[in-house]
């Protein structure tokens, strides 16, 4: 759990160190270029996984010989569909560009990682199911750590532009794919019979499933990033994306609990594990929020700027909406482990729905605080409809998600004196 905590850490830390950058070098303007450009990114990335990379986790959790099928099988999946998915971004409308022909160049650049992208996905699914997390705390540290090692010295030589930034806002997350070489290639040998679930109609039908859920998250996600230009403009978008950075670091906790309960729940259910996963990580999550919040009213404008003091509400709202999202996060984990991951996939395209439709009437009314609003209404939703759905099927009451128990104050213990002791070796 420690290292896939470091590992999902990186990222939104890194984020919050080149965020300054971005925003002091370019401007409001200049970062919502940046955001219109790689959100799109995000958005496709998703799409085109087809959940191909969650369905090779959980077959190679469940069944580790067969790790080097699953893997081969998924690459040619995603390999053809990311350049479907790179092909309809290069063709695309106007549109995301909210009509600005420059914004529309840096969407063309960013749409050239949408392959590499697609194949990391499938190497760190095969690392998380054989628990190998710290190949991908490697992966996310070295990718994160270089984007900002290529930031800084374009923005010390005040050359960072939007094309600058965009390019490598999207390249650097696969620059670390190569620590994943040596487990590829430990892999048992190919098994000769292969059951259908690891073949590919079978992980298109596990895939699918679980896709339906991932494609409705990333546009509760992502998809305010996407509209916001257009419906509000570059400079809401850019007050927005800070807002975001700040809120997706409660993320570290509750994403970390996330993927090992995924692979955990996969291999063996437990009812008590899952559910005291999910208090502690919202408790945590909780504590995080809350240190970020009181805190960002003086270092917010430090480091960003006072053109985006405008983002400490909206980053508000962002945090409460993250904490709330927690419980049935690792629920829908649980669902997906257990071989319903259509259910999770229901209450995400629900939520996903509602949040379509109240981003289209707040995000021109009231800009980034609308999204930040739509946000937390379709974080509410998801959380209880997962919540809702693992206790009728498998019979967990709801309320055992929420609170803290003496035995979550001994897991806790536990692992912080853990923690201690190796660091005292």
């Amino acid at each position: 759990m420690t290292v896939a905590l470091l590992g999902n850490a990186f990222p939104p830390l890194v984020a919050l160190f080149s965020g300054p950058i971005l925003a002091q070098a370019l401007g409001v303007d200049g970062r919502g270029a940046v955001a219109a450009a790689t959100a799109p990114l995000a958005l496709v990335v998703t799409i085109a996984t087809f959940g191909i990379p969650e369905a090779v986790t959980w077959i190679i959790a469940k069944k580790p010989a067969l790790a080097r099928n699953a893997a081969s099988r998924g690459m040619l999946i995603l390999g053809f569909a990311g350049l479907f998915a790179m092909a309809a971004i290069v063709f695309s409308p106007p549109l995301l560009s909210g009509g600005d022909p420059s914004v529309q160049l840096l969407i063309v650049f960013a749409s050239l990682a949408i392959v590499p992208n697609l194949l990391v996905g499938i190497l760190r699914g095969v690392a998380s199911a054989t628990s190998s997390w710290r190949l991908v705390s490697m992966e996310r540290s070295i990718s994160s750590v270089l984007r900002l090692a290529v930031l800084i010295p374009f923005w010390l030589t005040g050359t960072l532009t939007p094309l600058v930034a965009t390019i490598t806002v999207a390249a650097m997350p696969v620059v670390g794919a190569f620590v994943y070489i040596g487990r590829m290639r430990s892999l048992d040998p190919r098994a000769l019979e292969v059951p259908p679930e690891a073949r590919m109609l079978g992980l298109l039908s596990y895939g699918s499933r679980m896709w339906v859920g991932s494609l409705s998250g990333v546009l509760l996600t992502r998809l305010d990033q996407v509209l916001l230009t257009p419906l509000s403009g570059t400079y809401q978008l850019g007050l927005y994306v800070v807002a975001v950075s700040i809120s997706e670091l409660p993320l570290i906790i509750h994403h970390a609990v996330r993927d090992v309960s995924f692979v955990n729940e996969a291999a063996k259910s437990e009812d008590e594990r899952l559910s005291s996963s999910a208090r502690i990580s919202t408790a945590l999550s909780a504590l995080a929020a809350l240190a970020l919040g009181v805190s960002m009213l003086w270092w917010l404008p430090f480091l960003f700027g006072e053109g985006f003091r405008e983002s400490i509400p909206i980053a508000a709202v962002l945090l409460v909406a993250v904490v709330l999202l927690t419980p049935g996060s690792i629920a829908g984990a649980g669902l997906s482990a257990r071989g319903r991951p259509g259910l999770r996939s229901i209450a995400l395209t629900i939520s996903c729905i509602i949040n379509i439709v109240l981003l289209i009437i707040l995000a021109p009314l009231l800009g980034a605080m609308g999204a930040a609003l739509t946000t937390l209404a379709g974080n509410i939703i998801t959380s209880n409809l997962n919540l809702l759905f693992l206790s009728r099927v498998f019979g967990i009451g709801m309320l055992q998600f929420y609170g803290l128990r003496r035995s979550d104050i001994a897991t806790i213990s536990r692992y912080g004196k853990r923690i201690l002791r190796r660091k005292t070796r």
